[in-house]
C-alpha cells in the first residue's frame, strides 16, 4: 500500500536491471506496454525482455572454467476481459537461450464481491521446457541412455483471497502449488562429492508456497507499511525409488516494507527480506571425514550431510539445494516528473515517474554477497 499515485489503463513501462555478484553479472533490459480498447472492457499487454548474463563457467561447451556471455530473449502477451465485478486474463510466454527453450501458458480470473471490499483470483498455467547441453549429451533420467535434449514440463495453479478490513488496511493470504516433471539439474555442473558425476536432481518435484500479507496506510504522515510472510516445501509425488523422500526443502521468507511520500511527487520505499531454508534430503556437500554415521543419502550425517555413496542415485552440487540464507535491504526513490514541463525537450517525460532502486544480497553459498541496480520509466497515455 504505497502513497503513489494510480496510472491510467494505458501504459508503456521501460526498465532496466544490473546484478552482479563475484563471478556472475547480468543486465537485463525490458519494455511492456499495455492497451485498452475503449468501451469493450478488454486490454492487450506485451512485453519483451533480454537477460544478458556473463559468467565463468563450462556452460561455454568446454571442460573448463570459462567466461561467457549468454543470452535469453523472452517475450509475452496477455489479454483481458474485464467486467463490472470480474476480469477474465489469458497469457502466453516464450523464452530462448542456446541450450534452453520454454513456451508457457496462463489463464487467471478474478471476482470481487462484497461491495468491491474482497476479492479471489484462481490462476493456472503450463510451460513446456526443453534443456540442452552445448557439445555434449545429457543423461535425462537415472539409468537411461544420454540424449541431445531433455524435457522438463510444469503444472502450476494458484488461488489468493483479499479483503480489505478498513480504509487503511487490507490483508491478503495466498496458496500456489506446482507439479515439476522432467530434467530438473544443470547438464554442465560436476558434483565432485560424488567422484565428478554430472550432476543428476529428482526427476519429479512437487512445489508449494503459502503465503499470508497485511498491508497498512498511514494517511497523515502518507506513510504506508507492508508485512509478508512466505512458507514453503516441496515433495516427491510417489515412489522416488530413495530410502525417503529426496526433496523436502522447507523454506521461509519475511519481507517488510516501508513507503514514505516524502515530497507531492516523489516518494521512498525502503524494504528488508530475509530467506532461510535446510538443504534438499539427497544434497551432499563435500566431505571433510572419511567416517561417520550416514544419513539415507549421505555417507556421513554432518550438518550439512556430506559425501555421496559410489551407488547414489541422484547427486548434485547447486548450491541453492543446499542450506541457504539471505537477507536483502534494499532502497527505492520513485519521483513523477511532472517537474520536466517546462524544459524543453524533457517535456516529452512529465507524464511519467521514473525509478531507481538499490539493493545487496548478504548470501551464505559460494556465490557470495550481490548488488541489484534497477531503474524504470512509466508513461500512461
Amino acid at each position: 500500500m504505497g502513497a503513489g499515485r494510480a496510472g491510467a489503463n494505458d501504459y508503456v513501462v521501460v526498465r532496466g536491471a544490473y546484478y552482479r555478484e563475484a563471478s556472475t553479472r547480468v543486465i537485463q533490459p525490458m519494455v511492456e506496454v499495455q492497451r485498452e480498447a475503449p468501451g469493450t472492457g478488454v486490454d492487450v499487454a506485451a512485453h519483451f525482455l533480454v537477460d544478458a548474463i556473463t559468467s565463468a563457467s563450462i556452460a561455454a561447451g568446454t571442460s573448463v572454467d570459462n567466461v561467457f556471455t549468454e543470452i535469453r530473449d523472452e517475450v509475452g502477451l496477455r489479454a483481458r476481459k474485464r467486467w463490472q465485478r470480474s476480469d477474465l486474463a489469458l497469457s502466453y510466454r516464450y523464452s530462448a537461450e542456446s541450450d534452453y527453450w520454454s513456451h508457457g501458458v496462463a489463464a487467471s480470473f478474478g471476482h470481487r464481491f462484497w461491495e468491491d471490499t474482497a476479492s479471489v483470483r484462481l490462476s493456472v498455467g503450463r510451460s513446456f521446457d526443453t534443456v540442452a547441453a552445448n557439445g555434449r549429451m545429457t543423461v535425462c533420467r537415472p539409468d537411461t541412455d544420454p540424449m541431445r535434449s531433455c524435457a522438463l514440463n510444469v503444472w502450476f495453479g494458484g488461488i489468493s483471497y483479499s479483503q480489505v478490513l478498513s480504509p487503511v488496511a487490507i490483508a491478503q493470504v495466498s496458496y500456489e502449488g506446482a507439479y515439476v516433471e522432467g530434467y530438473q539439474g544443470n547438464p554442465y555442473r560436476m558434483v565432485s562429492s560424488a567422484g565428478g558425476r554430472t550432476e543428476q536432481v529428482p526427476e519429479k518435484r512437487m512445489r508449494n508456497a503459502i503465503t499470508p500479507r497485511i498491508a497498512y496506510y498511514l494517511p497523515g504522515s502518507g506513510t504506508g507499511f507492508q508485512l509478508n510472510y512466505r512458507f514453503y516445501f516441496d515433495y516427491y509425488p510417489g515412489d522416488a525409488g530413495t530410502p525417503g523422500d529426496p526433496w523436502q526443502i522447507f523454506a521461509r521468507t519475511i519481507e517488510a516494507r516501508v513507503y514514505q511520500q516524502l515530497l507531492p511527487s516523489l516518494e521512498a520505499r525502503v524494504l528488508f527480506r530475509y530467506y532461510h531454508q535446510n538443504h534438499a534430503q539427497f544434497w551432499c556437500g563435500a566431505a571433510t571425514r572419511p567416517v561417520g554415521m550416514p544419513t539415507d543419502f549421505c555417507l556421513v550425517n554432518t550438518d550439512p550431510p556430506v559425501g555421496y555413496p559410489t551407488n547414489a542415485l541422484y547427486v548434485a552440487a547447486d548450491p541453492k539445494l543446499g542450506p541457504v540464507t539471505t537477507q536483502y535491504p534494499e532502497m527505492q526513490l520513485v519521483w513523477q516528473a511532472d517537474a520536466l514541463r517546462t524544459v524543453p525537450f524533457l517535456r516529452w517525460f512529465s507524464a511519467g515517474a521514473f525509478e531507481i532502486s538499490y539493493g545487496y544480497y548478504f548470501q551464505s553459498t559460494v556465490f557470495g554477497g550481490a548488488h541489484l541496480l534497477q531503474t524504470g520509466y512509466r508513461l500512461a497515455y
